[in-house]
């Protein structure tokens, strides 16, 4: 599921079994929606998913999203981004946060929706 929030944000929340083309499809629908929205906050919410995705892989994402921005024509870096995941997964995905930060990237990853939703909102 993939809307506008009427808080002034794109909200993501994927449910099922997941790998790193679908986490690429669904990135380039939320930016689209973004763009058509004048909308830089985008909260991912991907607690109930089966994200079956490497350490390797997940090193690729932000690299990954800096060619797709680039395709679409879109600054990445100024979006601020909250991804929202399973607690048993967090450690994991603190390194693409990690890893995304280090690129210039404005995300960070939280177990809970709240959380990441006032850290999104912050200004």
């Amino acid at each position: 599921m993939l809307n506008y929030e009427k808080e002034g944000y794109i909200k993501l929340i994927y449910e099922g079994n997941a790998n790193l083309n679908d986490i690429k499809d669904v990135i380039t629908q939320g930016v689209l929606l973004a763009q058509e929205n004048n909308c830089l906050r985008v909260l991912s919410d991907f607690r109930k998913a089966s994200l079956s995705l490497s350490i390797m892989e997940l090193f690729s994402i932000p690299s990954k999203q800096e060619v797709q921005s680039k395709m679409l024509n879109v600054p990445f870096y100024r979006y601020r981004r909250a991804v929202v995941v399973p607690a048993g997964d967090y450690k994991k995905y603190k390194f693409f946060e990690n890893v995304a930060v280090n690129r210039s990237h404005q995300v960070r990853v939280f177990i809970s929706f709240d959380e990441a939703s006032n850290w999104l909102m912050e200004t």
